[in-house]
Parts: structure tokens; C-alpha cells; sequence
């Protein structure tokens, strides 16, 4: 069974004061792949550091790959807010509570939560005719079978 993404997408902005090498092993944790995280260093309209950091998975092979590594829990209830998450560009768009991941907790968010979090967005792959809305509910279910059946997420491994 073949995924229907394009790509997936995960963005922190981080302060200077942050511990950037935590959330980078966060999101290569999230995304399966270390090599693909990349930090962009700049400042604040004050002047003060901050961290864009990125994950792309921008070929079809790494996203399908990535998205079960989000586990059967937050695909499921993903699938159950599709209708709301999915914009007119066809991208599904979702939050991660940024102290939940870096301790390799898995927890949507809401926009108007106030806590820290890890924006992600997953392109649909979507052709002539597609209902999105089905074709979101298909790579969920058939990304969340993926995930019970290699026991994703898997645990986070820290140096101690």
C-alpha cells in the first residue's frame, strides 16, 4: 500500500535561550532522519537569537516513511478533525506540543494553546477528481496500520 503524501513538513521557531541540539534530535526523532533537519540562525526585531529549525521530508519516499513514526493515536485522532485541518492548497496542517516531543511524548495541539509547539504540514497527493477529504482519511488509517504493526513511535533514544 502506497501512501498518498508528497511531502512532510515540521518547523519550531526556537529563542537563543533554547537548547537547540534537544529539539533537532526532537524533530529527527519525529521525522526518521537526522540528515534532513537543518537550522537557520537569526534575530529578533530586538536582536536577540532565534532558531528556525526545519525537517523536510520532501521526497515521496521519505514523507511515507516519516508520517507512521506520528503512531497510531495521533493519526486516529487526526483522521477525526480532517474536515478542519486541511487547507484549499491541499496541505493537512497540525501542531505537536513541543515539550511533550523532546520527551518523546506525542500530543496535538491547538493554534490557540499557548504552550511551545512543532508545526507540521503534510501534502496531500491528490489528482483529478480526489475527494481530499477521503484521500486525508485513507493515508491516516493506512499510515496509522503502518504504525501498529512496527510499534510506532518508537522509544527516543538519549545519550545519557
Amino acid at each position: 500500500m502506497t501512501l498518498p503524501v508528497h511531502r512532510v513538513e515540521w518547523t519550531v521557531n526556537a529563542s537563543g535561550i533554547s537548547d537547540i541540539d534537544v529539539i533537532c534530535d526532537s524533530l529527527a526523532w519525529l521525522i526518521g532522519d537526522e540528515n534532513i533537519v537543518e537550522i537557520e540562525k537569526t534575530q529578533s526585531f530586538h536582536g536577540s537569537d532565534i532558531y528556525l529549525i526545519r525537517a523536510n521530508a520532501d521526497k515521496k519516499s521519505v514523507a511515507r516513511k516519516s508520517l507512521p513514526r506520528l503512531g497510531s493515536s495521533v493519526l486516529g485522532q487526526l483522521q477525526n478533525e480532517v474536515i478542519n485541518r486541511i487547507d484549499s492548497e491541499n496541505w493537512l496542517h497540525l501542531r505537536i506540543n513541543l515539550d511533550e516531543l523532546v520527551c518523546g511524548n506525542l500530543v496535538l495541539v491547538t493554534p490557540k494553546e499557548l504552550s511551545e509547539n512543532v508545526k507540521g504540514r503534510i501534502k496531500l497527493e491528490l489528482y483529478p477528481g480526489d475527494d481530499k477529504e477521503k484521500v486525508a482519511v485513507k493515508l491516516l488509517s493506512e499510515a496509522a496500520d503502518i504504525a501498529k504493526r512496527n510499534n510506532l513511535p518508537e522509544p527516543v533514544k538519549r545519550l545519557q
